[in-house]
């Protein structure tokens, strides 16, 4: 007894068919879902390497000068304790937020040296720390970016608003 061909069917055919079209969609669709889920965990975890980053950083500053200030110091002038800086929105210059992020952290790295200082003495540097952010350029990605200062609030937390531009 022979068995038939199932290839000469042309209902098979259309059933392996569609079959394997849909298997190659839907590996594709996983695909595609997997990789922007898989883009949101790195941009995660960079945002969160940054982060830890900084605040190692802060805390090694803030140890390292509450050993050299007696508490009497500390209580009679104000400190600068935290750096804030954000930037903002731009139509022209789309950033993705990984950029963002690594811009940040370069220009906080630029600024830590005002953490632990006086208000004073910071408020007599403001405009040499001013024109330092905006004479910086960051390379990232082989693209060339500069900023401008729009609001610089100093206190206790200083804040800092930037405008990203692109340097030619």
């Amino acid at each position: 007894m022979r068995v038939p061909p199932i290839y000469s069917r042309k209902g098979w055919q259309r059933f392996l068919a569609g079959f394997s079209v849909g298997v190659i969609f839907g590996w594709l669709f996983f695909l595609m879902l997997f990789g922007i889920m898989y883009e949101k965990q790195i941009t995660s975890i960079k945002e969160h390497k940054i982060e830890i980053y900084d605040l190692k950083t802060q805390n090694k500053t803030l140890l390292d000068d509450m050993k050299s200030y007696d508490n009497q110091d500390i209580e009679k002038t104000l400190l600068v304790k935290n750096i804030h800086v954000t930037f903002e929105k731009d139509e022209d210059l789309p950033l993705n937020s990984l950029t963002r992020h690594e811009l940040k952290k370069d220009v906080q790295t630029e600024l830590n040296d005002l953490l632990n200082k006086d208000l004073g003495s910071v408020a007599r540097t403001r405009s040499f720390v001013i024109k330092s952010l905006e004479n910086k350029t960051l390379t990232i990605d082989n693209i060339k970016y500069g900023f401008e200062v729009r609001e610089f609030i100093l206190w206790t937390t200083v804040e800092v608003v930037l405008t990203i531009n692109l340097v030619q």
